[in-house]
């Protein structure tokens, strides 16, 4: 496994795994994978008992676990977590409409329009230019979330490069001096995510010895000036306070990740620690940038290039009031194509594809599709696989949005978990739904965005399965 996982594309050999030997795969000495959609709701719905195994160990980068790699079952249950996932997250959403929009003025439209009218030195036809969209959709997904999460963003967009300053010192009033040391953000957070999806397949007494293994010696690296890059600016945003955030276009204040995190007490009234704190930044960080930005890439390769769901799309998106304008949320959210044609990307492109590992507790046993698990059993429900299962009929495996309008996609609901199901559910899930329908909508209304003859997605997976490289050719659409 650990060789399969090293190669880049270990979801689609364990589906090839199940081809061959059906619905239960062993992968490992105690871990056993289940290719079956229904089994979802078992492994990781709500009062099933099972616990996170030991892969999430590797996951831990500083002093406190969050609540993505917490194992203990009170943590995961926490007041920390239901607070995060019932108010901090809904209050973040709302939010992110007013930062989009000023983002997607400033920043990634502007961005698209220098791409479209610079490379005409090189032989392009005039009205279309040749780009990779996949660094813009990289940068604006960091940007955005890390202004949400740590009070600024990394200034990728700006830049137009895979950079930010290391932070020299904060005063006392949280104002930062740049260092002269730069941060490969993206490369760094997807470089530690495949990092420590390959620790984790060792047992937890071994993940200390395998960080410090020659090939992993570069990514811990960078995790080690990152995390302190994180820290820093965690500092200093606490040291600006709840009353000197950033303000949107209207005057109004934005409210960040800390502003709700300085909300949380304890029984005894005490604030939520500084670790903590920095933890649950970092998580926001990571997977509300790594993982939203794979599933836009996704979007573009499948809808906008390669489906005339494209067209759909620029027919219902140029129906919304104000072509020129950033949409809201409101203005785009009920569209019916644009929705069916995220929720196919979501589901045939399979950000996380790998089958999260959880692990039957002591004096407990589970049935699942005909088989008892006992205790101390490591099961998991590969999501890759279970996307192409029959139960999405003859054409599991194509790109359809139009399975999603017609009468029977009801039915489909209980299999579509692209954020996981039960307690431990992606809790920004809503906030990634936002992002994905705000940024397709942009795009589908102001741009033409074609295939060329090269055009071709490459993919290669870590902890996620990361669109790489996809050139394609944009103009500005005519109102």
């Amino acid at each position: 496994m650990f060789r399969l996982v090293r190669s880049g594309h270990h979801s689609e050999a364990v589906k090839e795994l199940h081809e061959k030997y059906g619905t239960f795969v062993r992968l490992g000495p105690n871990h056993i994978s289940i290719a079956d959609p229904d089994a979802f709701e078992s492994v990781y719905g709500h009062g099933n008992g099972l616990l996170k195994s030991e892969f999430y160990d590797a996951f831990q980068g500083g002093p406190e676990t969050d609540t993505f790699n917490a194992r203990d079952k009170a943590e995961n249950e926490s007041d920390l977590l239901q607070f995060l996932a019932h108010k901090t997250f809904s209050v973040l959403s709302l939010v992110y409409a007013a930062t989009f929009k000023s983002y997607a003025r400033n920043g990634i439209c502007d961005a698209m329009r220098q791409v479209a009218g610079s490379l005409e030195s090189i032989g392009l036809p005039k009205m279309r230019k040749r780009s990779s969209m996949f660094v813009l959709f990289s940068y604006l997904a960091f940007d955005i979330t890390g202004d949400l999460s740590l009070g600024s963003p990394f200034g990728l967009v700006q830049a137009q490069k895979d950079s930010s300053l290391s932070v020299e010192s904060v005063d006392v009033s949280g104002e930062t001096k740049q260092g002269t040391v730069e941060i490969p953000i993206a490369r760094t957070i997807a470089g530690g995510l495949a990092q420590c999806t390959t620790i984790g397949l060792f047992p937890s007494w071994a993940h200390n010895i395998h960080i410090f293994l020659p090939w992993n010696a570069l990514a811990l690296f960078d995790r080690l000036r990152f995390f302190k890059l994180a820290t820093t600016l965690v500092d200093a945003r606490l040291k600006r306070g709840s009353g000197k955030d950033m303000e949107d276009g209207s005057g109004k204040r934005n409210i960040d990740l800390i502003d709700k995190l300085i909300e949380i007490q304890d029984e005894n009234g005490n604030p939520l620690p500084k670790d903590e704190m920095i933890a649950e930044a970092v998580l926001l960080l990571v997977a509300g940038s790594d993982t939203i930005q794979q599933e836009l890439q996704a979007e573009l390769d499948k809808h906008i290039i390669y489906d005339d769901s494209h067209r759909y799309e620029v027919k219902e998106g140029v129906a919304v009031p104000g072509y020129d304008v950033v949409a809201w949320y409101d203005d785009i959210k009920g569209l019916p194509f644009l929705n069916a044609c995220v929720k196919e990307t979501l589901r045939i492109h399979s950000t996380i594809g790998i089958g999260l590992p959880r692990v039957v507790p002591p004096g407990k046993e589970i049935r699942i599709a005909g088989q008892t698990f006992k205790p101390g059993s490591v099961i998991s429900v590969p999501s890759y696989t279970t996307n192409r299962a029959s139960v999405w009929g003859s054409n599991a495996t194509e790109f359809q949005p139009k399975r999603w309008l017609d009468d029977k996609s009801g039915s489909l609901s209980k299999y579509f978990v692209p954020f996981s199901v039960g307690p431990r559910a992606c809790i920004g899930r809503n906030l990634g739904y936002m992002e994905l329908m705000l940024i397709a909508a942009t795009l589908v209304r102001r741009y033409d965005i074609e295939a060329l003859p090269i055009t071709k997605m490459v993919t290669h997976e870590g902890f996620t399965r990361e669109a790489v490289h996809c050139e394609v050719a944009i103009k500005r659409r005519k109102a």
